[in-house]
């Protein structure tokens, strides 16, 4: 299992571009840094012969757990051993496979790796689970120090039922995997041979894609207007290309599911990640309730825009237009780091400092452009036991607060793999449920929105931090929810035949935006959403992650405010030591208490809701003062 992390972007299916987004007219970073990649390996042909030497005995581990409670502690050592020594191949080759998007060999190595990974830890799983749990608690009291495995064994007598023979699994992750993986090159490719226009934009002709958060803020509404217009046609142009890649990863992963004796692909993902179908269920009718408050929240905001812009019929091409006499900082990659840094203070000086060790240039843990060019996967984190954690972004520019966040929310998992490095975290339990990963680095985010909110003096300014925060919280609650019914549905519908082209999946996507938000009633074109959600093609059911990681965020944001001491001293723990117990445990050391699903996503709810009031207020007190 890798972890993936989010993609930034906007409220309204990334499409009406809101505040949060950039720093208007900011130029594009000059600057580059580059990975040391020979801290994993002296050269590629070394890591390619040591590689094979791994998988082959990856392969050879066996599935049957010595009775001996020495055999058993040397076993599950070698174990380790094997599962760290992946994790650095598959960190290598993932980063030279994303600094080139043509480079087949290291992405297609790096596939074969991760599957050797999960492989692995099923094996030891069946193994674990084979011996049964009283030969393991008679080992433990033997050598106590086996006891450490005891979270492993619970998970493997957890997954029992859905484990096919050693044959059938390897076969099936053989055909799977490279389908899945080429399903996501496909989109990627589509994506980028999609005819998106090009439009004038002062002296510069700007792409409505690649361009779309500078074109959002042009101040001529005409150009805003086509350039939302024109994005939402390069789409439409290649609607049914983008809907049978789709189509193919759903009916595979169905398949897949099914094999695995689940009664869908849904309830699998799920619970690979510590979630539940019915409980998901639950909490998307929960918020979906409350939609109201998104809506409401728009309404204000178009009503600020109307005001301070003069315009009557604001539109969500209109979201992102300055306010009038608002200079907004820019920040080169150097003030990021500086910025982040301070954002970060919250979490105490050992957390500030290690992110201060990650972002020093002279240390080559990043991975900067200034331009995309043949580089893919946006930003991401990598790290492996042994080595220290470093930080991907795909390009930063031109400035904008969306390029900072990359880096704050990247950072973040960065900093928790060397966190949990630093602490000999055994490997197993390096990677745990997705949606707590990302909930720490959303945390990241919201401090980053915060600091820049508080420091401002400029009330207009102040506005658009406030704006930015309360667009980042909505879009983690409310965006999520929408995106998780949304796949949650085409799962169901292209199953039961129900979803047959790109039409029909349109109008699922806007009868869901519908529920929502303001603007889909009006503007159609929000039909097309479901194309861009480019992790329904590359991490299939991965998007429920963020609605849970928003709302811990959320609430784990709050308690940074109302308790700090405590809360620092808990969360530094949390993150050093891993995922060695199931989620309720692990956040009822974090909360001193257990939290229901009811109440985390009313808290979550509740906090977004004093922050929107907050923002009402703001906007009065401006509106009043220009009135004067």
């Amino acid at each position: 299992m890798k972890i993936k992390t989010v993609v930034i972007g906007t409220i309204v299916g990334l499409i009406a571009l809101v505040p949060l987004t950039g720093f208007a007219d900011a130029p594009r970073s000059s600057e580059t840094h580059s990975i040391d990649q020979t801290r994993y390996f002296a050269t590629p042909r070394i890591e390619a012969l040591e590689l094979k030497q791994r998988l082959d005995e990856a392969a050879a581990l066996a599935r049957t757990a010595p009775d001996d409670p020495v055999a058993l502690a040397a076993y599950l050592k070698h174990a380790e051993f094997l599962l760290a020594q992946l994790e650095r191949h598959d960190a290598y080759l993932h980063l030279r496979a994303s600094r080139d998007i043509e480079d087949r060999a290291d992405a297609d190595a790096g596939d074969r790796t991760g599957e050797a990974m999960d492989t692995l830890v099923d094996t030891v799983g069946a193994a674990l689970g084979a011996l049964g749990e009283a030969a393991f608690a008679k080992d433990v009291e033997t050598n106590p120090d086996l006891s450490r495995y005891a979270y492993l064994l619970a998970r493997a007598e957890r997954t029992h039922p859905h484990e096919l023979p050693k044959d059938q699994a390897l076969i099936l992750h053989e055909l799977a995997d490279p389908a899945a993986a080429n399903s996501w090159i496909l989109y990627q490719q589509t994506v980028r041979s999609t005819p998106f226009k090009k439009l004038e934009s002062g002296e510069a002709e700007l792409d409505v894609k690649k361009d779309a958060r500078l074109l959002a803020q042009n101040p001529e509404r005409t150009v805003r207007r086509a350039a939302w217009q024109a994005r939402w046609d390069g789409y439409a142009s290649r609607e049914e290309i983008y809907a049978n890649i789709l189509f193919g990863i759903v009916r595979m992963n169905d398949r897949v599911a099914r094999l695995e004796h689940f009664p869908d692909a849904p309830s699998k993902v799920y619970f690979a990640r510590d979630l539940d179908r019915k409980d998901v269920a639950e909490a998307l009718a929960r918020i979906e309730k409350r939609a109201d408050l998104l809506k409401n929240y728009q309404r204000s905001r178009s009503r600020h825009i109307a005001a301070v812009a003069g315009i009557t019929d604001v539109r969500p091409w209109d979201w992102s237009l300055p306010v009038p006499g608002l200079d907004v900082p820019r920040l080169s990659l150097d003030e990021s780091r500086a910025e982040v840094l301070a954002a970060l203070a919250p979490l105490g000086a050992e957390y500030v400092e290690h992110f201060r060790q990650l972002l020093d240039p002279a240390n080559r843990r990043m991975d900067v452009a200034a331009e995309p060019g043949k580089r893919t996967n946006a930003g991401f984190s990598i790290g492996a036991p042994g080595v220290p954690s470093g930080l991907f972004v795909e390009s930063y520019g031109p400035g904008l607060l969306a390029d900072t966040r990359v880096v704050i929310h990247e950072g973040g998992h960065a900093i928790h793999r060397q966190l949990m490095s630093e602490n000999g975290v055994s490997p197993f339990y390096t990677r745990g449920p997705n949606w707590m990963f990302e909930a720490f680095a959303i945390l990241n985010e919201y401090l980053l929105c915060d600091h820049l909110y508080q420091a401002s003096a400029d009330p207009k300014l102040r506005v658009y931090y406030l704006e930015a925060l309360i667009d980042n919280m909505a879009f983690q609650i409310f965006t999520s929810a929408e995106e998780a019914t949304l796949e949650q549905s085409v799962y169901d519908g292209v199953v039961a035949g129900r979803i047959r082209n790109g039409a029909d999946l349109d109008a699922l996507s806007l009868s869901i935006w519908r529920q929502y938000e303001i603007w889909p009633a009006t503007e159609p074109q929000f039909g097309h959403v479901w194309a861009t959600k480019s992790l329904m093609f590359e991490d299939p059911l991965y998007l429920v992650n963020y609605l849970y990681a928003g709302l811990l965020a959320t609430k784990m944001f709050d308690l940074v405010e109302r308790e700090p001491a405590a809360f620092q001293q808990r969360y530094a723990e949390l993150l050093r030591e891993g995922f060695y117990a199931p989620p309720e445990d692990l956040l009822r050391s974090l909360f001193g208490r257990s939290l229901s699903q009811h109440e985390l996503v009313d808290d979550g709810l509740n906090i977004l809701r004093v922050r929107m009031q907050a923002l009402a207020d703001a906007y009065k007190k401006l509106d009043d003062n220009r009135a004067e």
